[in-house]
C-alpha cells in the first residue's frame, strides 16, 4: 500500500500552533515524504503572543528527521487566512503538477496518503474532477458504499489533494457570482440560499475565507470533487486558539480511520443528490438550523443566541 519514499509532494500551512504542527510532524513521520513545502502565515500586529508562537511552530519543523526535502515561505507579516493559503497554494502549484495539502489542524490516517496518491494518478486527465477530500463528517451513509469513494460538488478542505490545472481556476474575488444560478445545485432551496449568502459575503470580504471562494470556483466550472466513503482525516483544532472552529463540534471531530486496499473504483463520475444534501447539512448548516435562519424572525434568532 505504501511506497518505500513517499514521493507525493506536501504542501503544510501553518500559523501560531506549535503543538498542533508536532501532531502533524509525528503523523507525517510513517510515511516519511521526499518533499515538505511549508507556507506559514506571520503574526498579527494586534496579538501580543504571536511572535513567539509562531516562531515556535516554526521551530517543530526542525523534528522532521528523516531524509525530507523542506521548502519554505515564511512570512513576516501577518497576511490573514485568505491570503495566506491562497498565496502559499499558488506558490505550491509554481513548483508541483498535483499534491496533498494540509493544515496544521488535520492529522490524517496513515491510508489517506497513498489513498490521495492513487486518485491523484487515476484523475490526473479527467479535468472535471478538481478536488480529492480526506475528511467526511456523513461516514455514517457513506460507510457501507461498495467503492472506495463518491462524487460530490462540495471541497471539503481538512486533509485534500489537488492538481495545478485545477487549482488554477481558483476564483478568489468570485467574479460572475450575481450571474450564478443557484438553481442548478443538487442542493434544496434553503441551502442554496444559504450557500449564496456565504458566497456573498466572501466576495465583499466580509469573511476571511479562501475555501468559500474554492467552492465557488468548483461549482463555477462544474467541477466534481471525490469524497471518501470514511472519514480519513481527524480535525485537532476545535479550541480557543483556532481562528474559524473555537468551539466543540461532535460532528466534525469525527475520528479518522482507515480506508481499505486496494481501492474499487465508482465505475462512472457522478454526483449522489442524496449524499450532496446530507454533506451540506453536515458540514455546513443543518437542516433545523436552515429553518431556524430563514423562516423565524429575526428577533427571535437573536432571542435564542442563533449565529448569522
Amino acid at each position: 500500500m505504501m511506497e518505500e519514499s513517499f514521493s507525493t509532494p506536501i504542501l503544510l500551512l501553518i500559523f501560531n500552533r506549535p503543538t498542533a504542527v508536532e501532531k502533524v510532524i509525528q503523523n507525517l513521520r510513517a510515511i516519511q515524504p521526499a518533499k515538505v513545502y511549508v507556507g506559514a502565515d506571520g503574526p498579527r500586529p494586534n496579538k501580543p503572543d504571536d511572535s513567539a508562537k509562531c516562531a515556535q511552530a516554526r521551530d517543530i519543523l526542525k523534528n522532521i528527521d528523516w531524509s525530507c526535502e523542506i521548502i519554505t515561505l515564511f512570512r513576516e507579516k501577518n497576511m490573514g487566512c485568505r491570503n495566506a493559503v491562497h498565496e502559499a497554494i499558488d506558490w505550491f502549484f509554481e513548483h508541483e503538477e498535483s499534491g496533498i495539502i494540509l493544515e496544521d489542524d488535520c492529522v490524517p490516517d496513515v491510508s489517506f496518503f497513498p489513498f490521495a496518491t492513487e486518485l491523484l494518478e487515476r484523475y490526473k486527465e479527467s479535468p472535471q474532477v478538481m478536488h480529492i477530500a480526506g475528511d467526511n463528517p456523513i461516514e455514517d451513509l457513506t460507510h457501507s458504499l461498495p467503492e472506495s469513494y463518491t462524487f460530490v460538488s462540495m471541497p471539503l478542505v481538512w486533509g485534500w489533494a489537488t492538481w495545478r490545472r485545477a487549482w488554477r481556476k481558483i476564483n478568489l474575488s468570485l467574479e460572475g457570482l450575481e450571474d450564478f444560478d443557484f438553481k442548478q445545485l443538487s442542493l434544496d432551496s434553503l441551502s442554496q440560499k444559504y450557500l449564496a449568502e456565504k458566497f456573498e459575503a466572501t466576495q465583499k470580504e466580509e469573511n476571511d475565507s479562501w475555501a468559500y471562494a474554492w467552492y465557488y470556483s468548483i461549482l463555477q466550472n462544474k467541477g466534481i470533487c471525490i469524497l471518501p466513503k470514511v472519514n480519513l482525516v481527524r480535525n485537532i483544532g476545535f479550541n480557543e486558539e483556532s481562528t474559524h472552529t473555537t468551539t466543540s463540534n461532535k460532528i466534525r471531530e469525527l475520528k479518522s480511520q482507515k480506508v481499505p486496499f486496494p481501492l474499487t473504483h465508482p465505475e462512472s463520475i457522478k454526483v449522489s443528490h442524496e449524499i450532496e444534501q446530507q454533506l451540506f447539512y453536515a458540514a455546513q448548516k443543518t437542516k433545523m438550523g436552515l429553518l431556524g435562519r430563514f423562516w423565524l424572525p429575526k428577533w427571535l434568532r437573536l432571542f435564542f443566541g442563533a449565529k448569522k
